[in-house]
Formats: structure tokens, sequence, C-alpha cells
């Protein structure tokens, strides 16, 4: 038990030897600061700090690696280096092209399957010695179900306040917001690897030898992350409807691969499901923003909050993004010009009356703070944010 302890923290150790761990935290911080570059130039501040897309996934990384590892070692999921070589290839060529936008599971699993389908129709040594078998197919149609349900987890973990604003000047010259639903994170689990009888040999990859047989294991890490542009509607209204999809489309591929162990042909049924559907929900997703029009738009709902300032004034207050501003101290507003008179006019500290975005009134009462919208930490899509 000893030598097994040992061995799995130097197979923990073996995973920073990875090249795709270092090329995983260049592209997050490459991400992390053009963000940052924009927010600065349209609010003249920093909003999130670098590595916020990777923020509150500590926990779900941890609960997200014992469980697939757990499930991995319970199906008794055995995947060669090759495999694993080609997983990593294909998560950094769509981090590399799309960001975080195409880190699905569905698409860098479903696609390391598709490839290794396609060499099985080829004289390839993998099969023909039975490397690879209808056992791995199904394995990895499984861990794609899996992956669903932590990435509708990941959506929970997005509200309206910590989506990313961006503020943009539309074709017809007036300013809108809009919100990137962007987040990430590395699930890394441990999975059955044949010991020393592959046809690639992958130093990077950690594994040990239990009991002197040829099976070991390998610590995989994982890159999973997504990336929504929403411009009609408020952030937690999207996620909402993703983390549902998701979750759904996670059950139906997870049937399919399940009879897929004694239905070997529904493997790839079951991928092409998890690529189509996870597609199809995306392409769902766009359609009926833009069915909503620009939610938050110079000129249109002005007082109606785009976007809070973490740890602001207006933060602290209990101010939330989509409410709008009625009254400031009992005094009717209608206006951003009638709202910046007021906050510029006040002896005492202003109160606000806000619709919330369930059409109910709510009086915020204040005690501490009044300031300009800037000062407060409000922010509303107008040009008067890039001056």
């Amino acid at each position: 038990m000893n030598d097994l302890i040992f061995e799995i923290g130097k197979a923990i150790g073996k995973v920073f030897l990875n090249p795709l761990i270092y090329w995983i935290a260049f592209i997050s911080i490459v991400i992390s600061k053009r963000r940052i570059k924009d927010e600065q130039v349209q609010f003249q501040r920093e909003l999130f700090p670098i590595g916020a897309e990777f923020e509150y996934t500590g926990g779900l990384t941890i609960l997200g690696s014992l469980s697939v590892s757990i499930v991995a070692i319970l199906f008794n999921m055995i995947f060669i280096t090759e495999i694993i070589l080609f997983l990593s290839i294909i998560i950094f060529i769509l981090s590399f092209a799309f960001g975080f936008k195409m880190l699905s599971a569905a698409y860098t699993l479903g696609f390391t399957f598709l490839l290794f389908k396609v060499l099985e129709m080829f004289d390839n040594r993998l099969f023909e010695l039975g490397y690879i078998t209808n056992h791995t197919f199904s394995s990895i149609a499984v861990l794609i179900a899996l992956f669903f349900f932590i990435e509708a987890i990941m959506y929970k973990l997005i509200s309206n306040e910590n989506a990313f604003p961006d503020i943009v000047k539309s074709k017809r010259g007036s300013w809108f917001g809009m919100y990137h639903i962007q987040k990430a994170s590395i699930i890394p689990f441990f999975i059955f690897v044949p010991g020393k009888i592959t046809i690639a040999s992958l130093p990077v990859i950690p594994y040990f030898t239990i009991g002197g047989e040829n099976i070991s294991f390998a610590l995989v890490p994982l890159f999973i992350g997504f990336h929504h542009i929403i411009k009609g509607q408020l952030p937690i209204q999207v996620t909402n409807r993703l983390r549902r999809n998701n979750t759904l489309l996670g059950s139906l591929v997870l049937i399919t691969a399940l009879i897929s162990f004694y239905l070997p042909g529904i493997a790839v049924a079951s991928v092409a499901l998890a690529i189509i559907g996870k597609i199809y929900i995306n392409h769902l997703i766009e359609v009926d923003d833009q069915k909503q029009g620009l939610s938050f738009i110079e000129l249109k709902n002005e007082l109606k909050i785009f976007a809070i300032v973490p740890n602001s004034p207006a933060h602290i207050l209990g101010l939330k993004v989509g409410d709008t501003i009625t009254k400031v101290n009992n005094i009717e507003v209608n206006s951003l010009d009638e709202l910046n008179e007021q906050l510029n006019n006040l002896i005492l500290f202003p109160n606000f009356e806000v619709l919330t975005t369930n059409q109910e009134v709510h009086t915020i009462g204040n005690e501490k703070y009044k300031g300009n919208l800037s000062e407060l930490g409000i922010i509303f899509p107008t040009e008067q944010q890039l001056d």
C-alpha cells in the first residue's frame, strides 16, 4: 500500500512534464490578458483579475477528477498512450484556433474517438494486437457523457454579475452591450494504460506498474471550457438553458454508451449524438439570442444596469445586473442624464428604487456611499464609457 501511494504521488508529479499543462497555462493567460486590455479601454479599469475564467472551479476540479477516475477504474477503462497523445494534440489545436469555445469533451474526446475509428479502417497494429477494442470506444463515449454533466455544473457557476461585459458599436452607430459567457477548468483523471507494450512511448505520461503486471495508471489532464457571446438576454437566462440541455444530452449519451458495451456498434452513434447534439444546443442558443434583439443598447432601456464593477459600492449595496433604476431618493429618473444629475447634486447618500428582473419593485438603502456612476461602479452601455 505504501508503494502504491508513493507511485501515485510520483504519477501526479510527473504530469507536470506534460507540455499540454504549460500550453493550458499559457493560452489561459493570453485570453485573460486580452480580456483585461479590453476592459481597461472600455471601462477605464480592470473589472475581473487575470485567471477569472477559472474562478470557482477549484472544487469542480477535485470533485470531477475523483468522480471520473472512480468510474474509469470501475469500468476498467484502458487507454494506450497513443490515445492520450492524440487527445492532447486535439486539445492543443482546438484551444489554439478557438480559445475556450471548442473545449467541450464532446469535441476533444469525440474527435479523438473519430480519429481512431478512421484508423481502425486501415491495417493498424494497435487494433490487430488488441490494444484498442470495442471496450475502448465505449469507454470514450462514457467519458464524454460524464464530462457533459461536469460542463453543466460549470454553467451553474456563471451569474449575471461574473459574466464578462463588452461594449461595441453597431453598424448603425449605436453602442450596445453584450456578454462573454466564458469559463474553463482542468479535470485530471486516472485511467489504466498498458505498460511498455504500445507503439508510442511517452515519458511525459506518468505511470507505474501494479504487481509486475503489464498494466499501469496514467493521470490524464483534460482541459474543458466554453465561450458564448450573448447580446439579447441576461447571462443567467442563457446558462440555465445550457445547463438543462447539456444535462439532458449527457443522459442520452450515457444511456447509449452503456448499451454499446453490449452492442459495440452503438458507440459510434453515441459519440455522433454527443458531437451533433452539442453543435445543435449551441446553435439554438445563438438563434434564440438573435431573435431577442439587443437587450442593452444606447438610448434604449438606458437605466437597466448592464454591469456592476466587482467589489464596488454598487456591488456591496446589492444592485444587480438587469435591475432598472426608477428612482433616486424618491425622485423619479427616466434617462441617463437625469440619473447623473441626481447623483451629482445629492447632499445625502443616494437610495435607489429599482425594478428587478422579476418585475418587483425593490428599495436599496444606502448610508455609506455616494458619487457618480463610475465611482459607484454602475455600468451602462454608452459611448461615455469609452471617453
